[in-house]
């Protein structure tokens, strides 16, 4: 059996609409949604619990942050929603809305790659994404997808970044939990030595 590398897509892509993602519950209604503004769940939490009305002041912190190490790190995905980078991040995605366990850090995966043959243009190869729980199970939901690997910009590289690029030129930038896994995804897919990209 291949070996599956644990990673998960960038933190840095943007969610998907709600609608798009399989399995999502339904839209909550306009009052519970206004509820989970910061500044009325400091409210509602001072009373109760200090430390959830902390955690409640500290999110637009916390969201500014992300969106400074959006500009840091660069784009995540380009291609949209129906390009096939975005086929294949939905697919991450939609692994845990099934189970209702979607994180705000971006949803992690079991990644399995296997180089392309001689005859590939631009290197092309497959890779195989398997959400994480029952790992090793073959019956476990999988979605594949021919890529290469893409070169990143200089200044946007980082030890654990992995960016795949697809056929119809859209792509996405996975983040791999550790620097010798991101060197194993690499490896695997193009089957040279890696080159520190």
């Amino acid at each position: 059996m291949d070996e599956e590398i644990p990673g998960r897509l960038s933190p840095y892509a943007r969610r998907p609409p709600r609608v798009m993602l399989p399995g999502s519950p339904a839209p909550e209604p306009l009052l519970r949604r206004a509820g989970g503004f910061f500044l009325f769940r400091f409210l509602s939490a001072l009373p109760d619990d200090l430390a959830d009305a902390v955690a409640a002041l500290l999110d637009p912190f916390e969201r500014a942050a992300r969106l400074v190490g959006r500009l840091f790190h660069g784009p995540a995905l380009r291609g949209g929603w129906a390009g096939e980078a975005g086929r294949f991040a939905l697919a991450l995605h939609g692994f845990h809305w099934t189970r209702w366990q979607a994180g705000s850090d971006g949803p992690h995966g079991m990644f399995t790659a296997r180089p392309g043959g001689p005859g590939d243009a631009r290197g092309a190869g497959t890779v195989i994404a398997r959400p994480p729980w029952g790992r090793g199970d073959p019956a476990r939901a999988a979605h594949t997808a021919a890529c290469a690997l893409r070169r990143v910009p200089r200044l946007r590289r980082r030890p654990a970044r992995v960016d795949l690029a697809f056929a119809d030129g859209s792509w996405l930038a996975l983040r791999m939990n550790t620097r010798a896994d991101a060197v194993r995804l690499r490896a695997a897919l193009a089957q040279v030595p890696d080159t520190g990209y």
